[in-house]
């Protein structure tokens, strides 16, 4: 199957990346959750490690605007604030990744870190990615941000509750000329999926002929279901739904295992079946298309409709638990 060919060609990938942690031992282990005491004990790290001006830069009250500030974008067109690892020492940058290594599953920290270096490719910098600090950790709640081009992770912490929705993950090019494919499977899984329909049910599924130009959400605060396309999953075959859900675990495993696995539940109680998959575009590679899963308590976007196809923005959105709204309110 395709999508076992492109999961082992990632695979593949994936163990030959130099992960430049400053630990001899990951922070977080396979399958290890990503602890509120850990990802405090990193933060203290990190804080610690940064000289004062940095640590200025880097810090944020809790309650400020800029912690739902967020975007996706080049820094010249949308200017960061934070902490950039540019402008770190050898010893501060690789505190910095510590934590993001013990936020994140294993996966999650190898996709941030291949996302991250395909910038070489760009002729940008793959270093240029900014730390905020939110609140003061181990209070009653705080957080952290970790973003630059293609990437912007939120992590909140409210006692020993960690969330990290919303996330966006992007990829350009999505064929680098060497090194690993960062959003293979997400890409190939759909595009799989849609293709193996029969004639009826593929028409149902395509809810437009051209591929949207971006996501729709954009860099929303908050997102509320948007209007239904495409068909339920159960109006699918168990090939189908196997590879829908292949797309929503891979997903979920760039999230602490206990995140995930709880996040997986609240889409099971609602019924996986009822999430719908909808799709507009082109079925052939390197041309441009979009997807969307959409669900009771979440929505995925992927768009590659840029640069004939080979430029990913995706991005999941929780409409209750992003940025711990159903903790901090």
């Amino acid at each position: 199957m395709l999508v076992g060919a492109a999961a082992a060609a990632a695979a593949v990938g994936l163990s030959g990346l130099r992960l430049e942690s400053a630990r001899s031992a990951p922070a977080v282990s396979v399958g290890e959750p990503a602890r509120a005491t850990q990802i405090e004990r990193a933060v203290d790290r990190f804080l610690s490690d940064l000289r004062p001006a940095l640590r200025r830069r880097a810090s944020y009250p809790f309650g400020s605007s800029e912690r739902t500030r967020w975007h996706w974008t080049v820094n010249t067109i949308f200017s960061r604030h934070g902490a950039p690892l540019t402008d770190m020492t050898v010893r501060e940058r690789r505190a910095a990744l510590d934590l993001l290594e013990a936020s994140s599953s294993s996966p999650g920290f190898r996709k941030a870190r291949e996302i991250m270096s395909l910038q070489r490719f760009l002729g940008a910098d793959p270093a240029l990615y900014f730390v905020s600090v939110f609140g003061e950790p181990g209070s009653a709640r705080w957080g952290w941000r970790f973003e630059g081009h293609h990437l912007s992770l939120h992590f909140t912490i409210v006692g020993d509750d960690v969330t990290s929705t919303p996330f966006f993950l992007g990829a350009w090019p999505t064929r680098p000329p060497r090194g690993p494919r960062p959003m293979a499977l997400e890409e190939e899984a759909a595009r799989e999926l849609v293709r193996g329909l029969d004639a009826a049910t593929r028409s149902e599924v395509i809810f437009q002929q051209e591929s949207l130009t971006d996501h729709v959400t954009q860099n929303a605060v908050r997102v509320r279901p948007l209007a239904p396309v495409g068909v339920p999953l159960r109006e699918l075959g168990s090939r189908e739904r196997g590879l829908a859900r292949e797309i929503v675990g891979t997903y979920l495993g760039v999230l602490p295992t206990a995140e995930a696995s709880e996040l997986q539940r609240g889409i099971d109680r609602s019924g996986f079946g009822a999430l719908r998959f909808g799709w507009s575009g082109s079925l052939e590679p390197r041309r441009p298309h979009y997807y969307r899963l959409q669900g009771s308590t979440f929505l995925l976007e992927f768009d590659n409709s840029r640069n004939d196809g080979t430029h990913i923005h995706s991005v999941w959105r929780d409409y209750e638990r992003d940025f711990a709204r159903h903790l901090t309110r």
